[in-house]
């Protein structure tokens, strides 16, 4: 809910901790060597950055970045801790009985976000109306949904929040209006997402975390992302597992001379090892499935179009040389008389 991208600043990881009493002004520390206010300011590892104006008593409104808070109890207070990542912010709060103002515009309206009720009472609504909900307590606000009214009505009240880029979001649910409304009617198994959500709540909690635990970090966000967007909204969808998505994406890309397992490990938001586990698990490796996809067609062309030369063929189908085109003919003509790769 904070400009991520000031935030961000082009680090894999920031942690940012706000705090709001009904009587005092608005603050946020931030988490790591270096951090940034909610307005883009410098600030040393662990000290408070003003947010929004002086305190303006109970009962007016205080801001949190792109967030105002209304009505907060006089001996309320607001405590949210963030993790942002490049492509996915998680968000843990702890609100009295308040309501909150969310102004999404910008880089904030293209995002999806999923909110988690864990203790408490809290009611969502928007202009549009676009918001998708599921029993008990999830709630889904869509890319390009417009400004968000949360309201919370017991005295202490419990929430997660898991955001996601654009694009990150259309690559898990490309038609989500579809798959969710076929079960937005059903109960969730909430105890099977406990796992996924204290991750989440984790992640908001670390502190001054290692740079090279960083890129692991990211790759389990991303993946606890998708697994409660699937979980939560993707009912009727048919999730292809990755190995099958893998070979689409390879399929659909032998011609790029610069295919490598680092390319589709990125584009399927896993690491890759993931992506290697997974073909090791279907006995085969990237090299192998790109060969064969590349001599699949390098044999095709040769069949429909003969006068083609070997230099022409091996262009077209992503060969780096003539060489390689040959070898890889030479394996699949030992492959068809018999031989294993």
């Amino acid at each position: 809910m904070f400009d991520r991208n000031e935030l961000l600043n082009n680090e894999k990881l920031r942690n940012v901790r706000f705090v709001k009493s009904g009587n005092e002004p608005p603050r946020t520390d931030t988490r790591g060597a270096a951090g940034y206010s909610s307005s883009g300011q410098r600030t040393q590892s662990g000290q408070q950055a003003q947010l929004g104006q002086p305190n303006q008593g109970a009962g007016e409104a205080q801001t949190m970045g792109n967030v105002r808070f209304r009505d907060i109890p006089e001996r309320g207070k607001v405590v949210s801790r963030s993790a942002i990542f490049p492509e996915v912010t998680f968000s843990h709060m702890t609100l009295p009985a308040t309501v909150m103002d969310w102004r999404r515009e910008g880089a904030v309206a293209k995002m999806a976000t999923m909110t988690f009720l864990l203790h408490g009472h809290v009611e969502i609504a928007t202009q549009d109306n676009q918001i998708l909900k599921r029993r008990p307590g999830v709630f889904l606000i869509p890319p390009e949904t417009g400004d968000v009214v949360f309201k919370t009505a017991a005295s202490a009240n419990e929430l997660i929040g898991v955001s996601l880029s654009s694009r990150l979001f259309a690559t898990i649910l490309p038609d989500y209006k579809t798959y969710s409304m076929m079960g937005q009617n059903s109960k969730l198994d909430v105890v099977s997402l406990q796992p996924l959500l204290a991750f989440v709540v984790s992640a908001c909690n670390l502190n001054n975390q290692r740079p090279q635990m960083v890129d692991t970090l990211e790759t389990v966000a991303n993946d606890v992302a998708r697994s409660l967007l699937i979980a939560c909204f993707g009912q009727g969808m048919s999730v292809m597992p990755l190995i099958e998505r893998v070979r689409k994406y390879v399929a659909e890309n032998y011609t790029d001379s610069a295919l490598s397992v680092t390319k589709t490990a990125a584009h399927e938001n896993v690491s890759v090892r993931t992506v290697q586990l997974a073909l090791q698990e279907a006995d085969t490796n990237f090299t192998a499935l790109v060969r064969r996809a590349r001599t699949e067609a390098a044999l095709e062309l040769r069949k429909s179009q003969p006068s083609l030369t070997l230099v022409e063929i091996g262009d077209r189908c992503g060969f780096g040389s003539v060489s390689s085109l040959r070898r890889a003919l030479k394996i699949h003509e030992e492959m068809e008389d018999g031989g294993e790769e």
